[in-house]
């Protein structure tokens, strides 16, 4: 049975264009899935609002897929009707949409995409904020800050090792943001100086965060153009990008707690940096 294109309607579907697990093409899109990394050349997007975006940011998926007790519902029918007539569109069941899936209780949609490139900026804009993640190995966070530089109206996110930005956890706690701001990634950790220099080279001013070191946050330290530089959860920033850091900071606490969550660090610092008059 081949698989169903794209509906006219959604409530037209019917029980025989209903794809099941043994079906060649779901086989195929679990090897594809499953086989899914930082280096793949499609991404896994998921939920109606969330594939709606990706419209709206004028991608194109490839391939769409909602499980069957969900293909008649209006939010999957009016991204559906969004669609173009050659995106692939398929109906599966509940189970191996489940199984298709990478989060827990999935939203009832799931497209493939091309994964989008962002080079580091050439030049920067006076009022430019940067925030910099090296080696931020936990998806929520990586996918909160990226939130958080959205709705800083930052210039871009550079995401250096850690997590993969693209990767489903990611995506689902931007809540759309890593479509919306330039997310740069592709280097690993080991490349963090390279990546700092060429923002330097930009106009940014990179400036390092420490848990207690540096000017405290609110002093100035990130006024742009600036490059806000964010480390892995335990470790922080390694020693070895101190010749690549212009200046440190710290977020002052009057109270007991030794350190913040990353991302709630990241919101901090990435407000402080739009505040005028500093």
């Amino acid at each position: 049975m081949a698989p169903s294109p794209r509906p006219l309607l959604p409530e037209l579907q019917v029980m025989n264009l209903v794809l099941g697990a043994k079906h060649p093409r779901v086989v195929e899109l679990r090897r594809l899935v499953g086989r899914r990394s930082s280096r793949s050349t499609e991404i896994l997007i998921e939920g109606p609002r969330t594939v709606g975006e990706l419209l709206d940011a004028g991608h194109k998926p490839s391939t769409v897929v909602v499980p069957e007790s969900s293909a008649d519902d209006g939010s999957v029918g009016r991204v559906a009707y969004r669609l173009a007539a050659d995106v692939e569109y398929l109906v599966v069941r509940d189970h191996v949409f489940d199984k298709l899936a990478q989060t827990v209780n999935p939203q009832p949609m799931l497209a493939l995409v091309k994964r989008p490139r962002t080079e580091l900026p050439k030049k920067l804009d006076p009022d430019s904020v940067v925030l910099v993640l090296v080696d931020v190995g936990d998806p929520g966070n990586v996918g909160t800050m990226i939130r958080a530089a959205d709705a800083a109206a930052a210039t871009a996110v550079v995401v250096v090792g850690g997590a993969d930005p693209w990767g489903p956890k990611v995506v689902r706690a931007s809540a759309g943001s890593i479509l919306r701001v330039p997310v740069v990634s592709g280097d690993d950790a080991r490349h963090a100086a390279d990546v700092l220099t060429a923002l330097r080279g930009a106009g940014a001013r990179i400036v390092g965060t420490n848990v207690r070191d540096g000017e405290p946050h609110d002093q100035g330290a990130l006024t742009p153009p600036v490059a806000i530089v964010m480390g892995s959860e335990p470790a922080g920033l390694d020693d070895s990008l101190g010749a690549t850091i212009d200046a440190w900071t710290h977020i002052r606490m009057p109270g007991n707690t030794e350190s913040l969550n990353v991302a709630m660090a990241a919101t901090i610092l990435l407000f402080e940096s739009r505040r005028p008059n500093v």
